[in-house]
């Protein structure tokens, strides 16, 4: 079995009828675009999103699928035997079948529209929100109607998708990146520079990213560095444990829960190492003779790489991140079995959710390959029951992670305090080593500037300061979790007494109502410890 993987998701917007003449230069540009993302993101698998119309829909899926070997996720504004007969031709029918029967997942718009050109609508804004890359072979011009390609590339940039939660006027959608293919339409003339590639991307201002290339840059960094983790790690997906309700989703979440604890215990175990190598650095000045310097020596050589190392692998930044995917599925898993057909994305606090932009689009995605759908029948009594224990399971589960007897509350305050007492262990180490020796008396500057052991003593100051603060920074990460927990725990505590008070009543809206609540609270107070945990600077503790 394949171990277990979060794709790339890319989605083609696009003419029907495109000039023939021009159909060598726009596949020349489409395998340019995806050669990029390929070379960007060489571990993560490429997922197409394709309504598999005749024209920019096929032409890009028989290219992806052939030359890169991207798995196709058929986008459909209706029923597949109605939709076929769209296509005139045998040929062209035949080649639809065949695409479709080849398709990982088919997703049919959920609506029985009057109109028809409200499926095409729905169709374009589903492949934009859920794609990465938004790839769109257009000559430029306007929409020719509902769904157009220049609506559906407005939609993307915008970041607003007609048909989702227009309900909640202030939500953050996710905007992206446009790789838009200068394309000339059959029959008509053609557009200067077709087949030229011209990047278009959500203004940044409005974002409050550094930049568009630079977002759309980050996201294919981040889903490259999750696959190469899940890939070496090997496992597949059935291996994580996966509920059968939603496999990707549970998978993702229990893989990044594992992921997340190997990058906190290698950033444990570097700290302990710096404070281990300042301690034997420092006992080393009390050796004679000739061992003195060589034990110093070593020890400062090995505190500094156990630095360099933990600093370069962003131990620390993976730790939030990857916790923030955990908690993410978690919130997911929970809702599916509660019955709640809605993805997490989507209800992630406005001012927090370009924090966390990566994390929404890989949880967007599990959810995706889950094919999560509405139901269009209210809930049986059977269900409701079972959806109703799934929500309590859940609640008493998190009120015995967070506060049980090896909680990890009580167990994250006694880490903060461990790295407290060693942070200032290191740093009492550096201010009696700077009082014992002659760095700052001026008449033994000439004499002992070019001394070996004057420079062995400098590097005992470095490493006790550089200990102290790698100490320090585990302190206040452990502090802050114990922190969020307690919040999240108080959270969940009053929500164990709301869902009993709500069973006790047989108000089945009433739980369903906690539940999402309950899941946002919980969104909000987990990215905002990944966002303290990111701009973490050394200062004095708050009195």
């Amino acid at each position: 079995m394949p171990p277990f993987q979060v794709p790339l998701t890319i989605g083609v917007t696009g003419h029907r009828q495109i000039a023939g003449n021009c159909t060598e230069a726009i596949e020349a540009a489409v395998a340019s675009i995806l050669d990029g993302v390929r070379a960007k993101a060489p571990h993560a698998p490429l997922l197409l999103l394709t309504g598999l119309a005749e024209g920019a829909d096929r032409l890009v899926a028989r290219l992806a699928s052939q030359r890169f070997g991207a798995e196709l996720v058929v986008v459909l504004p209706r029923a597949a035997e109605s939709y076929r007969s769209d296509f005139a031709t045998a040929e062209s029918q035949e080649e639809f079948d065949r695409l479709l029967k080849s398709a990982r997942l088919v997703v049919t718009c959920p609506e029985d529209n009057a109109e028809a050109t409200a499926g095409y609508l729905w169709a374009g804004n589903f492949t934009a929100l859920h794609s990465h890359l938004l790839i769109a072979l257009w000559d430029g011009d306007a929409a020719r109607g509902d769904g157009g390609t220049a609506e559906i590339v407005r939609a993307k940039l915008k970041g607003r998708y007609a048909g989702w939660d227009e309900g909640e006027p202030l939500r953050y959608d996710e905007g992206g990146a446009v790789a838009h293919v200068i394309t000339a339409r059959a029959g008509e003339k053609a557009p200067d520079g077709v087949g030229r590639i011209d990047w278009l991307y959500p203004d940044a201002v409005l974002i409050g990213a550094r930049g568009g290339e630079h977002r759309h840059a980050a996201v294919l960094s981040a889903f490259n560095m999750l696959n190469g983790l899940l890939t070496h790690d090997g496992r597949a997906r059935d291996a994580w444990r996966a509920g059968p309700a939603a496999p990707n989703v549970d998978a993702l979440k229990m893989a990044a829960d594992h992921l997340a604890s190997q990058f906190q215990r290698r950033t444990v175990i570097a700290v302990r190492l710096m404070v281990l190598a300042t301690f034997v650095a420092a006992l080393a000045s009390a050796l004679q003779g000739a061992i003195s310097p060589i034990v110093t020596a070593a020890a400062l050589a090995t505190g500094l790489a156990v630095w360099i190392t933990s600093t370069r692998s962003r131990w620390q930044r993976l730790h939030a991140d990857l916790r923030a995917l955990a908690e993410a599925g978690r919130i997911q898993t929970a809702w599916i079995a509660s019955g709640l057909p809605l993805c997490i994305a989507d209800h992630y606090h406005p001012a927090q959710a370009t924090s966390v932009a990566w994390i929404r689009r890989a949880i967007r995605t599990a959810f995706l390959l889950d094919d999560i759908q509405r139901p269009r029948e209210a809930p049986s009594p059977e269900d409701r029951k079972r959806h109703a224990e799934a929500g309590h399971a859940w609640i008493d589960e998190q009120v015995a992670y967070f506060l049980g007897n090896r909680g990890v509350v009580p167990r994250y305050r006694r880490q903060a305090r461990h790295f407290a007492i060693l942070g200032l262990v290191c740093l009492g180490i550096g201010l009696l080593i700077v009082a014992g020796n002659k760095l700052l008396d001026v008449a033994h500057i000439e004499q002992t500037v070019l001394d070996t052991a004057l420079l062995l003593q400098v590097g005992r100051i470095a490493l006790a300061i550089t200990a102290s603060v790698s100490a320090y920074q585990a302190f206040m990460s452990f502090g802050d979790l114990q922190r969020s927990f307690a919040v999240s725990a108080h959270l969940f505590s009053l929500a164990r007494d709301e869902a009993k008070a709500a069973a006790a009543a047989d108000d089945y809206p009433r739980l369903i109502r906690l539940i999402v609540q309950l899941g946002r609270a919980a969104l909000v107070e987990n990215v905002s410890w990944v966002i303290l945990r990111r701009q973490r600077r050394i200062k004095p503790p708050a009195a």
